[in-house]
This record gives C-alpha cells, sequence and structure tokens, in this order.
C-alpha cells in the first residue's frame, strides 16, 4: 500500500476520498489548498498526490508544476468538474498520470492511485537498479585501476575490439540503406580510411575477366596511383584474389614476385592487402588497401576480411537492385512502345477499311451512275418532248412537270455520285481558298436565321493550295451547310477560320496521312447538338445521315472526305453531345504568298 496526498478545497470530498483509499489499505494525508500540499509534501515522504485542478489561490495546474520540482517522482492523478481540452493537455504535458472527471465513482478512484502506485513501484525499482549498476560500474572503475599493465593492454585490445564491431555495425547499416553501387562505394571509403588509415584504398568491380575501378581514396586529381591498364583477374594482387578466393597480403610490394603492374611500386607504395568481395558463390569485385610505410594488414586480418564481406553483401544488392531497374526501364521502353504501335496499327486499319469501303462503294456508285444517266436521259428527253406536245391548260402538263422536276433532281444526285466516285478529272491549280470560302460566307450570310451568328477569320498571307475551286467551293459550303442543320433548332455560332499550320513529325501519330510541312487550316466550327463517339466513327460514310428523311442524301461528308483526299489533305472531326462540332480541313501549301 502506499502514502496518498489528497489536494481539494471541498471537505466532504476530502473526507469520501480519503475513507474510501484508507478502507483500500493506504496511508492519506488531506489538504485544502495548494500551500498546505507543498508543505506536507516537504515534510513527508509521497507515493502520490490526487488533485482538483479549481483550488483557492493556486490551480492544481500549477501545483503539478511545484510538485514536479520539489518530488519530482511522485504520481500525480489530476480531477476536476470542469474539464477542457486546455487543461488536460497541459496535465498531462506536465506529466499527470491520469485525468478524472468528478463526480468521481470510488472504483475509479481505487484503479486510478492502484496505477499510480505500481507506476511509482516501477519507477523506484528502476532507479534502484540504476543505483546498483552505477555502483556495479563504480566497482568494476576500482578493479580496473588496480589491475596490472598486462590488464591495461587487454583492455586495449577490447576496446580495439569493440571499435571494430562498431565500424561494422556502422557500416551494414550503411550500405544495407543505400540503394546505388557508388552510394555503397563511397560509404565504404568513408568507414574503411576512418578505421585503418590507409594511403590507398580502391575498389574493383569485376565485370567477367576484367577488374575495373569504381571508387577510390584519395579521389583521381590528388591520387599519385594512376592505373594505366586494366586489371584482370589472376594478374597482380588484386586479381590473385580472386583467383585463389582468398586474401593475400603483401608485406613489400617492391620486392614481391606477386605483383607484377607497376603502378604501386611507382606510386611509393610497400605494403598492400587485396580482399575478395565474395557474395555467395559469386566474387563481385576486390578491395585493395595499400600503405608507404611498412604495415602488417594480415595482422588485422579478421577485421579486414570482416569489412570485406559487409561490403560484399551491399554490392550485391546494389548490383541486383541496378539490373531490376535497368530491366524495368527496358520493360517500360517496351510496353511503351508495343502499345504505340498497337495503337497506330488499329489507326491504320480503321483508315485503310474505310478507304477500302470509301474506294468500293466509290466503284459501285460510279457504275450505277453511268447506267442511270442514260436511264434518266431518256425520261427528262421525252417528258420535255410531252410537254412541247401538250397544252397549257391541260392536267397532264403539270403532271409532266412534276415529272421532269424528278428527273432534274435525279440528274443533280448522280452528279454528287459521280463527283464521291472521283471520276472526274477536273484540273487542279494553284489557288487562294480564302476567295471561296468568303463567297461560300456571303451567300451562308443571305440564307441562314437572324438566330445563326457568322464569326470568320481568314488570314491574308496563307500559301497557295494546288486545288479545284468548284471542289473547295463544294467542301466549304457542305460543312457550313451541316453546321446550319445542327443549330437550325436553337440558333447558336457558326465560326470558320482559314489559317497557316506548321505540322511536324510528331503530327503523324494523330492521323496516318498527315506529311511534316506548311498546310492551310479550314476550321468550320458550330455550336449545335452535336454528335456521340459512336456517330462519329460513321460520319464520312457514304449515305449515312442524321437528318430527317428527305432532308439529306448521306452523301455530303463522304463527298467532302473524298475531296480532301484528292487534294493531297486531311480532314479531322471533334463533337460533344450538348456543345457541337469542329471540322479541322488541311490541304497543303505550294508557297507563300507573293506581295
Amino acid at each position: 500500500m502506499g502514502n496518498i496526498l489528497v489536494v481539494d478545497d471541498e471537505r466532504s470530498i476530502r473526507i469520501t476520498v480519503k475513507t474510501f483509499l484508507e478502507d483500500d489499505g493506504h496511508f492519506v494525508e488531506t489538504a485544502e489548498e495548494a500551500a498546505t500540499a507543498v508543505a506536507v509534501l516537504q515534510s513527508k515522504p509521497m507515493d502520490v498526490v490526487l488533485t482538483d485542478i479549481i483550488l483557492p489561490r493556486v490551480s492544481g495546474v500549477d501545483l503539478l508544476r511545484q510538485i514536479r520540482e520539489i518530488a519530482p517522482h511522485v504520481q500525480v492523478i489530476m480531477m476536476t468538474g470542469e474539464p477542457t481540452l486546455e487543461t488536460a493537455s497541459e496535465s498531462l504535458r506536465l506529466g499527470a498520470m491520469d485525468y478524472l472527471q468528478k463526480p468521481v465513482s470510488k472504483t475509479e478512484i481505487l484503479k486510478a492511485v492502484r496505477n499510480a502506485l505500481h507506476i511509482k513501484n516501477l519507477s523506484d525499482e528502476r532507479a534502484r537498479l540504476e543505483a546498483e549498476n552505477r555502483n556495479y560500474l563504480n566497482h568494476l572503475e576500482r578493479l580496473v585501476e588496480e589491475r596490472t599493465y598486462a590488464l591495461v593492454q587487454s583492455e586495449a585490445a577490447l576496446r580495439n575490439r569493440a571499435e571494430e564491431l562498431s565500424v561494422l555495425n556502422r557500416l551494414a547499416r550503411k550500405v544495407n540503406e543505400s540503394i546505388t553501387v557508388d552510394d555503397v562505394v563511397q560509404y565504404g571509403l568513408g568507414e574503411i580510411v576512418s578505421a585503418t588509415a590507409p594511403d590507398l584504398a580502391v575498389f574493383f568491380l569485376r565485370e567477367e575477366a576484367d577488374l575495373l575501378p569504381r571508387g577510390r581514396y584519395p579521389q583521381e586529381l590528388n591520387c599519385s596511383w594512376q592505373p594505366n591498364k586494366v586489371h584482370r583477374v589472376g594478374t597482380c594482387l588484386c586479381g590473385l584474389a580472386v583467383t585463389e578466393d582468398k586474401a593475400i597480403y603483401a608485406a613489400d610490394i617492391q620486392t614481391d614476385s606477386r605483383c607484377s603492374l607497376e603502378e604501386c611500386r611507382r606510386a611509393g607504395f610497400c605494403s598492400f592487402a587485396a580482399l575478395p568481395l565474395r557474395s555467395g558463390s559469386e566474387i563481385v569485385g576486390v578491395l585493395g588497401i595499400a600503405s608507404k610505410l611498412p604495415r602488417d594488414f594480415k595482422e588485422h586480418a579478421s577485421f579486414l576480411e570482416a569489412l570485406a564481406n559487409e561490403m560484399s553483401i551491399g554490392l550485391k544488392k546494389s548490383l541486383l537492385y541496378e539490373q531490376v531497374r535497368q530491366h524495368a526501364q527496358e520493360l517500360q521502353t517496351s510496353l511503351t512502345r508495343i502499345k504505340e504501335s498497337e495503337a497506330e496499327r488499329l489507326m491504320l486499319q480503321q483508315h485503310l477499311q474505310r478507304s477500302q469501303k470509301l474506294e468500293a462503294i466509290g466503284t459501285l456508285a460510279s457504275g450505277i451512275a453511268h447506267d442511270f444517266n442514260n436511264i434518266l436521259s431518256a425520261v427528262i428527253g421525252y417528258a420535255e418532248l410531252a410537254l412541247m406536245d401538250t397544252p397549257n391548260d391541260s392536267k397532264s402538263r403539270n403532271r409532266l412537270a412534276l415529272v421532269l422536276a424528278a428527273g432534274e433532281r435525279a440528274k443533280d444526285l448522280v452528279k454528287q455520285i459521280l463527283a464521291f466516285s472521283r471520276q472526274g478529272e477536273e484540273g487542279l491549280k494553284p489557288i487562294q481558298i480564302g476567295y471561296s470560302v468568303k463567297e461560300v460566307l456571303r451567300f451562308m450570310r443571305a440564307s441562314l436565321p437572324s438566330t445563326i451568328e457568322i464569326r470568320q477569320r481568314i488570314d491574308p498571307d496563307l500559301g497557295l493550295v494546288l486545288a479545284d475551286d468548284v471542289q473547295i467551293h463544294q467542301v466549304v459550303m457542305n460543312l457550313c451547310t451541316n453546321a446550319h442543320h445542327a443549330m437550325i433548332d436553337k440558333g447558336g455560332v457558326l465560326e470558320v477560320r482559314l489559317t497557316s499550320a506548321d505540322l511536324g513529325p510528331e503530327h503523324v501519330t494523330v492521323h496516318p496521312d498527315f506529311k511534316a510541312g506548311t498546310y492551310v487550316k479550314l476550321t468550320v466550327k458550330d455550336t449545335g447538338h452535336g454528335m456521340d463517339r459512336h456517330t462519329m466513327e460513321k460520319i464520312f460514310n457514304p449515305y449515312f445521315t442524321t437528318k430527317e428523311k428527305g432532308v439529306g442524301t448521306g452523301l455530303g461528308l463522304a463527298l467532302v472526305h473524298g475531296i480532301v483526299q484528292k487534294h493531297g489533305g486531311v480532314i479531322t472531326a471533334e463533337s460533344e453531345l450538348g456543345k457541337g462540332s469542329c471540322f479541322d480541313v488541311y490541304f497543303p501549301a505550294i508557297q507563300k504568298k507573293e506581295d
């Protein structure tokens, strides 16, 4: 049981808590304010203080500060009827072991006090053990002082061994934390130079039969050792360490026949040690250290070989990491190339399928159109002859006029089919397509309703295009007409731009027909109803239309696509439902406009 001090300005609480604790076998003192509590602590040893936070004159938190100064090992439990985050955090920061909220039950009080006593006992036990440990250390120091010179020498040897173990432990931690080979080598050089103070330390990494320097001390510019030849396995001391799979020590390389390369002798080194870096069954490299003064490196063989072993582990891990990283980069590059090739293949396949489809339909359409022209010639001719023989007031005359009008419409449709099939051999010549664009816009401005606004931007300084003026007119008219139909219900903005565009090799991935060079770019954009992805895939197909029956033939965009291809150009389209569509047409420019 323990000595408990209860501090509370409420007498009833002091009496109640004291009764609870005394019934539990504790010795209890009480105080109604901080000053009395401090006096009790200074006169009697206490294990636990149970204090209210709100006290007259000095608060419980300030009392806790005073307790920490006069009796730092006493455990303090804070109580309050008005808990706040500020008082709770400050109390715990000052070392209170518990924080109770009033009203507090007997069970809570006893549990908190028992926990505090347990912690106090543990703290006292720790202090006792620390005192015993200090006494024991003092005893050992007295014993060390009484030992003979031989024991002092032994202690020095043990200290050296402890330092070596510390170096090994630090080196192991650093190389295992390192990822790259260069980091491992630099950490290794730092520890080896610090522990052995050589005049030269160099790491060789093995690549088949060659030993390649990867790091050295001192740095290359300040080092008298400059290798003139590639070190090879089996040659000189470092090479022998690999073939014999053991450390090679030379007391004086000036007279040692095993040292077959002159670079170390020219640098003025005397003693040398070559340590193989083994990882499993593989030797990944060699550590070489040298001294200009005679030195017995073999005397420290166990330490040096342990250093080499730790370095071997770190180097192997880093080499594997670099291999894995290189393979991962190669794999990522291969996957990227595969994805790009697959995307390009799919794009080319779709383009080829579309071209083949258009070519097949065009061939079929042209054949049908020629035959249909012959039929139409007879229908139109005989209708005109019949009109000549029919009185003006005859009902048959109106009917024949309708037949003739239908024949003329069919004749226009045949012209579109022939244009789509690209059977015409119209001549191409250098033109400024800006004139055709302006002409179409003048016509559209007269025919569009007032709910549709036309915005145009035509660059006056554009290159010439080798083109057929009539077909360019058809392209612009078809695109503007489609934009008109897309905005006919709600109105909107028709934007037409004609600009210059310089395309590089990177644009080839966007469309297979793109070639690097200068283009005249025609943009027709509307704010109409737009199209979904499924519709976009078919807009250039002949006879595909989203318009109502009788409004369109489905040949407009197919005709535009054919004309653009004939001119060596490219057409692209973007659209989003509810936001509108944008068509970009690229015509190869042949030269800049001359002043």
